[in-house]
């Protein structure tokens, strides 16, 4: 019989060995929420919860450009103001489906107060809500929570905070 490792097996071995990485992966999300106490929220139709609209930070961008870039795409607006109120860091290493490799999230978190509405992409399957802050909808994503306590904790230290 061949005691030659069968070609899967040389996969496996490749896989727990290069592939299985800890890598740390920014995000860049906002809190939009207006004088009149209006928060904006998105909501995916496969996900079915509403959350913060933001996104990865890319390469050779900043958590600014990142946001700026996520609310055109998701929301469709563009923020006239930026304030950085707190790091919001996911402690477990989430495994990646497709390779293995195993991410540790964390988001900048801006507070967005006045912002304007910009052209979407029509295929967008985001959906765009504006919700009174004292009536926000039952399907709110936990990270939706985390960013109100974050800026509760900014308005009373003027502190970025971490979450």
């Amino acid at each position: 019989m061949d005691k030659r490792p069968v070609f899967t097996d040389i996969l496996h071995r490749l896989h727990r060995q290069a592939l299985r990485r800890r890598k740390v992966q920014p995000r860049a999300k906002a809190l939009l929420w207006d004088e009149a106490e209006l928060i904006l929220l998105i909501r995916h139709p496969q996900e079915g919860r509403w959350r913060l609209p933001g996104d990865f930070v890319r390469n050779e961008e900043s958590a600014y450009d990142a946001v700026r870039r996520a609310l055109a795409e998701l929301a469709g607006v563009q923020p006239l103001d930026l304030t950085p109120i707190a790091r919001i860091d996911e402690s477990q290493f989430r495994p990646d489906v497709m390779y293995g490799d195993f991410f540790q999230m964390y988001s900048a978190l801006f507070w967005v107060r006045r912002w304007r509405d910009v052209a979407r992409r029509e295929e967008s399957p985001w959906e765009v809500g504006l919700f009174p802050s004292a009536d926000l909808p039952h399907a709110l994503h936990e990270e939706a929570s985390v960013a109100l306590k974050a800026l509760r904790a900014f308005e009373e230290t003027g502190q970025i905070q971490v979450f």
